[in-house]
């Protein structure tokens, strides 16, 4: 059985094979090649990988966009410096009741810090106005950066971060000066 098993399938493997293979009847002949011009067509570059609008996340529907890198340039100090302080003037007002402190305070937080600092009491704060301008004490990171700023209080210290190079700088903590509990 396995002799007749194993003639069938070289009989249909020859018949493959010469269903292949033209007839001399066939048989085209060549059409000669142009070598005056270009083989292939004219093809606009920017139309072989056209730039993606988004990632579409799966699971909400949701569409990501790309996002720009951060550097660190004159514009950015700037900005982190500006960020920090103007989060400083606000969260300095412990004489103000919650609900207006936290108009002003939120804002200006990142999604963690906005969690942390819901609950607290601005009358606990110690500094009441800024007494000098922010400066940047740790950018190891462009997208991470550290800034001190003067109170009347002491020199308080913010760690600020931003998602992409066009995102806002927004503060995830407030650290208290030496020596103040």
């Amino acid at each position: 059985m396995r002799k007749i098993g194993t003639a069938a399938l070289v009989i249909v493997a020859l018949a493959t094979l010469s269903a292949c293979t033209p007839n001399s009847a066939d048989e085209a002949t060549p059409t000669p090649v142009s070598t005056s011009g270009p083989i292939f067509p004219s093809v606009d570059p920017s139309t072989l990988n056209p730039p993606s609008p988004g990632v579409v996340d799966a699971d909400t529907g949701e569409t990501y966009a790309p996002q720009s890198v951060a550097e660190w340039d004159d514009e950015s100090r700037a900005g982190v410096i500006a960020a920090a302080e103007t989060a400083m003037t606000a969260y300095a007002r412990p004489d103000l009741p919650f609900d207006q402190w936290w108009a002003a305070v939120q804002p200006l937080l990142d999604q963690k810090a906005s969690q942390d600092y819901a609950y607290m009491d601005p009358a606990r704060i110690v500094a009441t106005q800024i007494t000098g301008e922010g400066v940047i004490v740790d950018d190891t990171s462009a997208y991470v950066a550290t800034v001190e700023v003067p109170t009347n209080a002491g020199t308080y210290s913010l760690i600020l971060s931003r998602a992409d190079g066009k995102a806002p700088w927004l503060v995830s903590r407030f650290t208290l000066p030496e020596g103040v509990n």
